[in-house]
């Protein structure tokens, strides 16, 4: 009878397997075979999903995709799709990693709470008394400069430019009055915290693998980039053609460094959802509105109405509960998580496509709202 049984089912099964086998380009993983639902707990048809993917892809010229959604806490749908060179046809696959761009600032800012549970940083101590030397660049002239505080850095009230170039680095605007984009913030905060550290840039990525990356199981996500994350790092592409790759800086750039890829990224978004590795208290610190946006046409597309310590806060006509999240521009890369902490549920892309903003909410509104792809 065993015999009959294999003889029936194992064809059965072996049809199975190839009929599920991924195509040379696409690497699938689904982790949850009773569907993927949308934070109103309605299910999404995967064939619908990966129609959506596939149009959107090929009408935005995006060569390489690392995405995952998350629902309840948890992974469910995750894939790496297309290539990481364009030209010579590479694909992605699950160890490829991708530029995070901005999508930097707010792990950053969750590594800052750690410091201050640490009691080694005030969030509203003014930050000049922490260095012992003169931070380049800034006209000491202007005292504003003495009212900074980490605050202000993380949610963008510092009144620093967002890159100074060339220039010295002025202040443009009294310090927590306004909302003002700012990478240069971020990194007055990297120097200040290496200097209460006593350290330089690798002993900070030290700390961040210590605080954040090895106790969330993220072995491939830093700011500073060894020889494994620069081989299997995608190249970064412009209406579907090959950039020159650019060295990185040698420097923990905490406003635009980290590398990683959807799966790993996962780890720290679930960690903020099931409130792990900081107090509730600092949980409450992160999400809690610091300063207004202003109004742009931008900012009214994609919801954004308040910033908080990292963090975009967005706000949908067609959900009840805010969303928070980053989305990350470095060039040849676009990255994009939102995600909803009630119902904890996420969504995280990394292309390898410039400015590629729209594909990642235009594929959190297919997933949440009525569109014409479902």
């Amino acid at each position: 009878m065993k015999s009959l049984l294999r003889i029936i089912y194992l064809p059965l099964i072996l049809f199975w397997v190839l009929s599920c086998k991924n195509t040379p380009n696409q690497n699938l993983n689904v982790k949850d075979f009773s569907g993927i639902k949308n934070i109103n707990n309605q299910r999404i048809s995967i064939d619908s999903l990966e129609t959506f993917i596939n149009q959107r892809m090929n009408e935005m010229n995006i060569p390489g995709l690392s995405l995952a959604i998350i629902n309840k806490g948890k992974i469910v749908y995750s894939i790496t799709k297309g290539y990481t060179n364009n030209q010579k046809k590479q694909t992605v696959d699950s160890q490829t990693l991708f530029e995070g761009a901005s999508i930097s600032k707010p792990i950053f800012a969750y590594l800052v709470m750690h410091l201050v549970e640490d009691g080694k940083l005030e969030l509203d101590k003014p930050l000049f008394e922490y260095l012992n030397y003169e931070y380049q660049g800034i006209n000491y002239q202007d005292e504003r400069y003495t009212t900074i505080t980490a605050r202000m850095v993380l949610s963008h009230s510092t009144g620093f430019p967002n890159w100074r170039g060339e220039s010295n680095l002025e202040i443009q605007f009294d310090p927590g009055t306004e909302f003002g984009y700012s990478g240069e913030g971020y990194q007055y905060l990297v120097k200040v915290i290496e200097s209460i550290l006593k350290t330089d840039y690798k002993g900070l990525e030290a700390y961040f693998q210590e605080k954040v990356a090895a106790p969330l199981g993220m072995n491939h996500t830093k700011f500073v980039q060894d020889n494994y994350n620069l081989s299997h790092k995608a190249e970064p592409h412009k209406n579907g053609k090959v950039l020159p790759t650019k060295k990185m800086a040698e420097e923990f750039n905490a406003a635009s460094a980290i590398h990683s890829e959807a799966n790993e990224y996962s780890k720290w978004l679930i960690a903020l959802m099931n409130k792990d590795g900081l107090t509730e208290q600092s949980y409450k610190e992160l999400f809690t509105d610091q300063i207004k946006t202003p109004e742009s046409e931008w900012f009214t597309q994609v919801g954004i109405q308040n910033w908080t310590l990292g963090f975009a806060k967005h706000k949908f006509d067609f959900l009840s509960n805010p969303i928070y999240g980053h989305i990350g521009n470095n060039e040849g890369f676009t990255s994009l998580f939102l995600i909803e902490l009630n119902a904890k549920w996420g969504l995280i892309t990394f292309t390898n496509e410039d400015q590629a903003d729209d594909f990642g909410f235009e594929l959190f509104k297919y997933l949440n709202k009525k569109s014409k792809y479902r």
